[in-house]
């Protein structure tokens, strides 16, 4: 894309127009690539192994010797060979031989242990007990209880026990017993059974597969199989059954060698014959691999028919994508709200609609082969609703807005007209799911509200479709009547599984593209939550700048809720817009807690790096947290470039020289505010904070304060970028009102306490100072002590009355 830039620019278009134009002009030239149905013959020579350079489809029917056909000829003879399996059916001699040899060596130990006089376990000692079982244990070669073997040794290992166990072992790996149940294939009603016995090899077909068991069914009949066989009721006859379930494996297993071995002899006994290449079936497709067999399909239709010309088609369609996109562009960005013409949001639905494009090529290419697979009555259009440009709406609503979502629905409607035969019911059928799509998702914040979103628009678009096949039916095509009641059942399919993939297609493209600083309102919720590790810091280190950003958050949202702005990006961006102050929280009054002021001691200088340092960490670790770029703009602009004006001005009376001090090193980096969530966050911060020097609450001291804060930053230009209108200000600080009116409300003084909520009465003049907010300010603040500011100091007097320190 930045070849084309230079030369845009020499033609006087600047480098984020050109992005657009360059976008729209590829999105034109793919589209048009891909509704070209590549009619005509390329004209170049093809080698086995290079990359086909376009996708080239039969435009007529012709006799080829195709290999192709003949693998799936090959296929269907290998998948007509049963599975091999194998039964090993000396296993269960193996067994038994471990159960014997165990046995006997149990009693060759015992007798070679001195007695102590008693019987069994009672003339054994406890060491010699352990040797015993661990003896016993390793010549089975399976793990056996403890307990268990101590009752075979209490009864000295008995000929009775070890010939039960054998019966048992005999009788239960007989059977057919393999490792899992998944091994067995589904999609047959019969294997191959290779059994092996002793050197001999017999082969049989097993058509009963219920008749294979896995170690644990096998394992549950020993049970069934000692109440069969009458055993006395003794301890022995447990172990023996336990010894049985612990000898049980798998004795049939799945041969693939033997099974590929026979099916590659099924596949060469295949004849070699000639086939007929349908119109429209595709030979290769661009980016592929040529092979020997597609090369030679490619040169039978080259011999059947010459090549024609594509380009004045391919132009025109150029050319109808490119008027398309800057009808619906100029449209947009003059008439519909919040339309955004910024590079990242147009590239990012240029992608998008050359993907939709992909999809809507291959399920027009997919159609005839699957309509012939379910039918001669099923109609190959009707898999055309199955293309989920609904799923592409609600994406582009969620991450870009309803406006480019509206646009795109149009886009993508006409482009389906385009691809799918020039049919107007196609692009009726995608624009009215699309607009219903994009609708439905509005001012959801959960991501289960996608599949509920998905949900209905199938149901809608199940409708839609059974409407629209009668509307052709019986306008289009009156004579068929009898056909229109098997139809419609497909396109009604068809269409409700079009809805259905919305779903997996918006879950699974959203957290791609948020990667690429999309901000959705899922995201959004996931951040309010209040239990994000920044915020957590924030609030163990710095509670009070915490619970600051919390009202401040409450005031965002509310104001951008009056004026139709994205409340909940103001809210989260409010949460974290002073996390940067948890790094040093005691430079801010809001968290110092009968402490001095912590920039008593500091040149003017030094206390100006420490405020303005929060706003540049909070950017830091907003980086490395990885929160949203809208977020982590907030965090930058709301303090704009604003002028921490009481230390410039220390600075200035400090120095010998006052012109020496420079402005800059006490001004905010910014930037000012560019969105109206960013100069309503400005507002918000400043209003919460000066809302605290407010002793007695009212409609009429609120107003007037947030018209001075809101003249002081109008004034100070911080609002030159930003696009909020005066009504909107207007509207913005009402709501400020209602909020602070609810938030600073009266309550009812009970006796018990009137002495613990009255404080003493401050001094007349330093009340005056903070309460009569209408006095000169200019005055005030000259006669503000030291430690009057903390680093939350701003670029406006007012700020000096707002950040007095306890006591005054």
């Amino acid at each position: 894309m930045r070849w084309a830039l230079p030369w845009l620019s020499r033609m006087g278009i600047s480098a984020e127009d050109g992005v657009r134009v360059v976008a729209m002009l590829l999105v034109a030239v793919v589209v048009a690539l891909l509704v070209i149905p590549y009619s005509q013959i390329p004209d170049v020579e093809l080698l086995q192994g290079q990359v086909a350079p376009r996708t080239v489809t039969a435009p007529y029917a012709f006799p080829h010797l195709d290999l192709a056909a003949r693998q799936g000829a090959e296929e269907e003879a290998r998948v007509s060979v049963r599975p091999v399996f194998v039964y090993q059916g000396d296993l269960v001699g193996a067994q038994q031989e471990r159960v014997s040899r165990a046995f006997a060596e149990a009693r060759g130990l015992i007798l070679s242990i001195p007695s102590d006089g008693g019987e069994g376990a009672q003339q054994v000692g406890v060491e010699a007990q352990q040797e015993l079982v661990r003896s016993f244990r390793a010549a089975l070669g399976v793990h056996v209880p403890g307990r268990d073997v101590e009752v075979l040794l209490e009864v000295g290992f008995p000929d009775e026990a070890e010939q039960l166990a054998r019966e048992l072992i005999q009788r239960t790996l007989r059977d057919y017993i393999v490792a899992d149940r998944e091994l067995l294939p589904r999609d047959r009603d019969a294997v191959q059974v290779i059994e092996l016995r002793g050197g001999d090899r017999e082969e049989l077909t097993l058509r009963d597969l219920n008749r294979v068991r896995t170690p644990e069914e096998a394992r549950q009949q020993v049970s069934l199989l000692v109440l069969e066989l009458g055993a006395p009721q003794v301890p022995w006859v447990d172990t023996a059954a336990t010894l049985a379930r612990a000898s049980v494996r798998p004795n049939l297993s799945y041969d693939p060698l033997e099974t590929e071995r026979r099916r590659a002899v099924a596949a060469a006994a295949v004849p070699l014959a000639p086939v007929t290449v349908s119109k429209g079936t595709t030979l290769f497709r661009a980016g592929d691999e040529l092979t020997e067999q597609s090369i030679a399909r490619f040169r039978s239709m080259v011999a059947a028919r010459p090549e024609t010309g594509i380009w004045v088609e391919l132009a025109a369609v150029i050319l109808f994508v490119a008027l398309l996109q800057t009808i619906l562009f100029h449209f947009g960005s003059n008439y519909l709200p919040d339309f955004s013409t910024s590079r990242r949001d147009v590239v990012t639905v240029a992608v998008l609609v050359v993907l939709l494009a992909g999809v809507m090529r291959l399920t027009v290419a997919l159609a005839p082969f699957i309509a012939e697979q379910l039918g001669p009555e099923t109609d190959p259009s009707a898999l055309w609703y199955i293309v989920p440009v609904a799923g592409w709406a609600i994406l582009i609503r969620l991450l870009i807005g309803q406006s480019w979502a509206t646009a795109f629905v149009v886009f993508a409607s006409s482009i389906a007209g385009l691809m799918m035969g020039l049919d107007a019911l196609p692009v009726v059928f995608f624009l009215l799911t699309g607009l219903v799509a994009s609708g439905i998702v509005d001012n959801t914040r959960e991501r289960m509200a996608v599949v509920r979103a998905g949900l209905l628009v199938a149901a809608v678009s199940a409708a839609t479709a059974l409407i629209l096949h009668f509307l052709g039916i019986y306008l289009l095509d009156p004579g068929a009547e009898a056909v229109a009641r098997v139809r419609p059942l497909w396109s009604m399919t068809f269409a409700f599984a079009g809805g259905i993939l919305s779903i997996p297609v918006v879950l699974a493209l959203i957290p791609a593209l948020e990667t690429f600083g999309f901000v959705t309102d899922y995201r959004l919720m996931e951040l309010a939550s209040l239990d994000h590790p920044l915020l957590r810091q924030l609030m163990l280190r710095s509670p009070g700048s915490y619970h600051h950003s919390v009202l401040v958050g409450s005031l965002a949202e509310a104001g951008c809720q009056a004026i139709g702005a994205n409340a909940l990006q103001a809210r989260v961006a409010a949460y974290f817009h002073d996390v940067g102050k948890s790094l040093r929280p005691r430079f801010f009054i809001e968290n110092q807690r009968d402490v001095s002021n912590r920039h008593d001691n500091l040149d003017p200088h030094t206390s100006a790096r420490i405020i303005i340092s929060h706003v540049t960490e909070g950017l830091r670790l907003a980086g490395e947290h990885h929160l949203p770029r809208p977020i982590q703009d907030n965090i930058a602009m709301h303090h704009g470039t604003g002028l921490l004006r009481y230390f410039y001005q220390k600075a200035r009376e400090n120095a010998s020289d006052p012109s020496s001090v420079d402005k800059a090193d006490f001004l905010y980096p910014g930037p000012i505010p560019s969105t109206r969530e960013a100069g309503i966050l400005m507002l918000a911060d400043k209003v919460e904070a000066a809302t605290r020097t407010i002793r007695q609450p009212s409609a009429e001291s609120f107003r007037a304060m947030i018209q001075k804060i809101v003249n002081s930053v109008m004034a100070d230009g911080q609002f030159d970028r930003c696009p909020l209108t005066f009504a909107e200000i207007h509207t913005v600080a009402d709501t400020f009102v209602e909020v602070l009116l609810g938030v600073y409300h009266q309550r009812i003084e009970y006796p018990e306490t009137a002495q613990i909520s009255r404080p003493a009465r401050p001094a007349e003049a330093d009340v005056n100072e903070v309460i009569d907010l209408g006095r000169e300010l200019e005055v005030e603040t000259a006669r503000l002590p030291s430690c009057a500011l903390d680093a939350d100091e701003e670029n406006t007097d007012y700020e000096a009355v707002e950040h007095l320190p306890r006591g005054r």
